[in-house]
């Protein structure tokens, strides 16, 4: 992660982490956070909570939201058919970028960073990557997300997470 700023490692307690799993977190994030998830982070939150994905950057959004008083897009913000997060995303970046967030062959399957966090007011923006405990950046990841820092002229920075048990 040292290609990348930290922005910030926070700890999380294990018990949270069994909430999402259980999918009650979710509905009750969603309805206080209606300006950082939509129907459709819903939706594949439910769909996908009891394996544990999405956890940790919900939490990441919820928690940037509350330090810096930014909003984020979770998550699949670059694929069309998200049209909410497609409108926010012409809003802050041109559609040469938005076509090399959408298809980008040379790096493989890799996706965009987790987030694409933003000023209420559209007047600034960059990406963040979030990695849970166990989670680590692979090479083509890394690459790609150089090649979008360098296209987009917006950094990448990077929210950890440590795991407190009970």
């Amino acid at each position: 992660m040292s290609d990348f700023e930290l922005l910030a490692s926070y700890k999380t307690h294990s018990d949270l982490y069994r909430h999402f799993k259980a999918e009650d977190l979710p509905f009750s994030w969603a309805s206080i956070y209606p300006m950082l998830f939509d129907e459709d982070d819903l939706r594949i939150a439910q769909a996908q909570a009891e394996m544990g994905y999405h956890f940790f950057e919900w939490l990441a959004a919820i928690l940037i939201f509350h330090s810096f008083g930014l909003y984020s897009l979770v998550e699949q913000y670059q694929f069309r058919i998200h049209s909410k997060k497609q409108e926010i995303l012409s809003k802050l970046t041109t559609k040469k970028v938005i076509t090399f967030m959408q298809s980008h062959p040379d790096f493989g399957n890799v996706q965009c960073p987790d987030l694409l966090v933003y000023s209420p007011d559209y007047s600034d923006w960059y990406f963040c990557e979030v990695k849970g405990p166990n989670d680590k950046m692979r090479n083509n990841q890394i690459d790609f997300f150089k090649e979008l820092s360098n296209k987009s002229k917006k950094p990448i920075k990077v929210v950890e997470f440590k795991t407190l048990n009970t």
